[in-house]
């Protein structure tokens, strides 16, 4: 059975290059834990503070 995890980031508008730092670190980190990642996605329409990310866990 796989789990789609989903999270919600609320980011400073101005350190939107702090959280894609912090999305390459993290992109590399979950599939070395077994995780399937799907993606980050930062604002680029719409809200300037909301990112996402997702991942599944088998």
């Amino acid at each position: 059975m796989t789990i789609t995890c989903f999270i919600r980031y609320e980011i400073d508008p101005f350190g939107k290059a702090a959280f894609e730092e912090y999305a390459r670190n993290w992109g590399q980190a979950i599939p070395r834990c077994g995780a399937d990642l799907i993606g980050y996605f930062a604002p680029h329409e719409g809200s300037a503070t909301i990112a996402y990310a997702a991942y599944n866990i088998d």
